[in-house]
């Protein structure tokens, strides 16, 4: 559950990129974009992926090891 809470730091992305693309011109815009896509995607997983993931993880947390 943890892991999947830190998958979702896009405002520092977001900033690290606009600094690569727009002051630095190192990134084409193409990628700049392909970038900005998986990031934002990745944002909105986040969410969806805890809330599916905390029914099946409250489940088992309840059963014995044995």
């Amino acid at each position: 559950m943890i892991g999947f809470g830190m998958l979702g730091r896009a405002e520092l992305a977001f900033v690290v990129l606009d600094i690569a693309f727009v002051q630095y011109n190192i990134l084409t815009s193409e990628s700049f974009y392909t970038l900005m896509l998986a990031i934002f995607l990745l944002n909105i997983s986040v969410p969806l992926t805890i809330r599916w993931w905390k029914a099946k993880f409250q489940s088992h947390a309840g059963e014995s090891p044995i």
